[in-house]
């Protein structure tokens, strides 16, 4: 039978018993994985994963599905899950076609088939509006995703590892603030560009109060993304407002569509562009608009991991590579790290039971990367999760084009490039 996402076997008490006697940690004859006398034998824990691999959110999706599939392949290889007796993980992915209305009901099929948790949906929009089925579930949901309401309905079964959007807008404008000063830089008017539906809403909305508290000047344009294709008009109306900086959040198309507007009317701010988790730091953003990006800033999830310090994330960064054909970083780069988790959540629980894990995720603590009981967890800080399930120790990434390379200029401890001031070329 099963129990909570994982195959299970019952044995007789005395059985039971005996394994326990024997000290026996491995495959038992009966063809099961001991898990130390707990009367269930564990082969698998199996994660739902609904994710955008067509549609809108396809670029972030696909890319984001492989370092996944690679993290649990590596976890798997290395033994499992111990406490289980090296049980492994299995992904249950499958596309909702970046279409929230269409997770809902992936989410109660993959619930059906007794999946212990969830790593997707992906896209803010699709997750905000799955917390109720999720919660509905009971099975936890481990996310990189920034829009505030992810996390701000109070479910008990929603977990974020990156920073809610509010951390995201803070940290990026800690930085830039420092940056400005250091450069002996100002800026009076800033342009905040971004789509009307979450996490744009959210992110503009930081950014716009932070601006408006250092007295800056807003030019806030929220687009519908399902209709704008033509982005010369916003362009025009930065810079005929002559504003200094522009910051925002956009998704892929938007993205690319945006900077060959900027590069067709040969304009630029002159402290250039700075944006928060969108797709400006996607390799197939840069390909797509060339080098009228350089320079370009984006806050970003994770590093080039290319360049990681630890021989683990080298190895996997370079199977992604040779897999997807691009770098790991940004977005994907942060799905190591979901993994890691999830994983030391199912290790601390020694269990596959979705409420085990759940209150596992609850304790969950660890300062650095380096303190992380899998050595797959990709963004800078560490963990632990408040009351709402935002992770506290998280720390944004802010990277910089430079030429086809994207630098790491921030935090300290991932830093492996010097800044270009300003912003833009």
């Amino acid at each position: 039978m099963r129990i909570g996402g994982r195959r299970v076997r019952t044995v007789a008490l005395f059985g039971v018993l005996a394994v326990g006697l024997a000290g026996c940690a491995g495959a038992d004859d009966s063809g099961g994985t001991d898990t130390g006398g707990s009367g269930e034998k564990v082969d698998e824990v199996v994660i739902g994963a609904p994710l955008p691999l067509t549609g809108t959110g396809g670029a972030f999706g696909v890319p984001y599905l492989a370092a996944l599939q690679l993290t649990v392949d590596a976890i798997n290889a290395k033994g499992g899950i111990k406490s289980l007796g090296g049980a492994k993980l299995r992904l249950e992915a499958v596309d909702d076609a970046s279409d929230a209305a269409r997770d809902a009901q992936l989410i109660q099929q993959l619930a059906a088939k007794d999946v212990s948790a969830f790593v997707g949906p992906l896209l803010s929009a699709s997750v905000i509006s799955s917390v109720p089925v999720i919660t509905r579930s009971e099975r936890p949901f481990v996310g990189p995703n920034l829009d505030n309401a992810v996390t701000d309905a109070g479910s008990p079964w929603i977990f974020r590892v990156a920073g809610r959007a509010t951390t995201w807008g803070d940290q990026a404008f800690d930085w830039l603030d420092g940056t400005l000063k250091a450069e002996s830089s100002t800026v009076r008017k800033i342009g905040i560009v971004g789509i009307d539906v979450p996490p744009g809403t959210s992110t503009t909305e930081i950014i716009e109060a932070r601006a408006k508290g250092l007295g800056w000047e807003v030019v806030k344009i929220n687009y519908d993304q399902r209709s704008t294709l033509d982005f010369a008009p916003i362009v025009s109306r930065l810079r005929d407002a002559n504003v200094d900086i522009v910051m925002g959040y956009q998704n892929p198309n938007d993205a690319v569509l945006f900077a060959k507007a900027v590069s067709q009317q040969s304009w630029k701010p002159a402290n250039g562009f700075v944006w928060i988790a969108g797709g400006q730091y996607l390799t197939s953003f840069k390909e797509a608009v060339g080098p009228i990006a350089d320079s370009w800033v984006v806050e970003s999830y994770a590093p080039e991991l290319s360049a990681s310090k630890t021989p683990e994330i080298k190895e996997l960064a370079a199977q992604f590579e040779a897999k997807v054909n691009q770098p790991l970083r940004g977005l994907a780069g942060a799905a190591p790290a979901i993994i890691t988790v999830l994983a030391a959540a199912i290790e601390k629980a020694a269990s596959a039971d979705p409420t085990k894990i759940r209150d596992a995720l609850k304790d969950l603590s660890f300062a650095t990367p380096a303190d992380a009981p899998f050595p797959y967890y990709s963004m800078a800080g560490g963990v632990e999760f408040d009351d709402k399930g935002d992770n506290t120790r998280w720390k944004g990434i802010i990277v910089q084009w430079e030429g086809d390379k994207q630098i790491s200029v921030s935090p300290e401890e991932v830093t492996d490039g010097q800044l270009a001031w300003p912003a833009t070329k």
